[in-house]
C-alpha cells in the first residue's frame, strides 16, 4: 500500500469514518508490531500499545494534523505510548503499564520522512530479493496470502493445495525469509513478513 493510499485512510479517520480507521489499523498492524518488538519482547504489551494508540487517534481525530506522512506520524505516536508504558512498568512493577497521557507527536521533519522512506525502500528491496530465492510454489503462496490478501480457503481454490499444506509451506517460507534477512542491514530485520514489503 502506497503512502497515497495510507493518506486516504488517514483522511477518512480525520473525517470520522470508523471503517477507514479499521482499515488503517489492519494495514499498519504487522509493521507496527514488529517495530514495537524491537523495544520490548512482551508481545501482549506491544499489542496493547498498538490498540491504545489507535484508540487515542480516534478520540483525538478532530485535532489531529493533516500529516504528509501519516505512517510516520502513527509510528511516532505508538513509540511514545509504548515507551511510556514501559517506563510506568519500571517505576511500578505492579501497574498495568498504561501511561496516564499520551503526548501528541510532532509532525515529522522532511529529513525524518526521507530517512523513513529510504528505510522502507531498503526493506522492500531486501524482502523482494529474499522472496526471489524461494521455490516458485512458495513465492506464489506468499503473494497470494500477503499481496492479494486471500484466505487459506481461497488459496486452496486457486492452487488445489490443502489448507494444512498451504499453512506449512507459508510457515517454512517465512522462516526462510527470517533467516535470510537476519544477516542483512535492513532497518526492520524483525518484520520478516512479505505483507509490509509487498503492499
Amino acid at each position: 500500500m502506497t503512502n497515497l493510499d495510507i493518506r486516504h485512510l488517514w483522511h477518512g479517520l480525520l473525517q470520522g469514518d470508523e471503517s477507514l480507521l479499521y482499515r488503517l489499523h489492519n494495514t499498519l498492524y504487522t509493521g507496527i508490531l514488529a517495530y514495537g518488538l524491537k523495544f520490548s519482547s512482551d508481545r501482549e504489551l506491544v499489542k496493547d500499545a498498538i490498540n491504545q494508540t489507535f484508540l487515542y487517534l480516534w478520540q483525538k481525530r478532530d485535532s489531529l494534523p493533516d500529516a504528509q506522512s501519516p505512517q510516520a506520524y502513527i509510528f511516532t505516536a505508538f513509540k511514545r505510548r509504548l515507551i511510556g508504558m514501559l517506563e510506568n512498568r519500571q517505576a511500578d512493577p505492579s501497574s498495568s503499564g498504561w501511561p496516564d497521557t499520551c503526548d501528541e507527536p510532532a509532525e515529522t521533519s522532511h529529513e525524518q520522512e526521507l530517512v523513513h522512506r529510504d528505510d522502507t525502500f531498503r526493506l522492500q528491496e531486501a524482502v523482494s530479493a529474499a522472496i526471489a530465492l524461494l521455490p516458485p510454489r512458495k513465492q506464489q503462496l506468499i503473494r497470494l496470502k500477503y499481496l492479494e490478501g486471500l484466505s487459506y480457503r481461497e488459496i486452496t481454490v486457486r492452487t488445489g493445495l490443502s489448507e494444512r499444506t498451504i499453512y506449512n509451506k507459508l510457515h517454512e517460507a517465512i522462516k526462510t525469509l527470517r533467516a535470510q534477512l537476519a544477516g542483512t542491514d535492513t532497518p526492520y530485520p524483525s518484520v520478516l513478513t512479505a505483507q509490509l514489503a509487498l503492499r
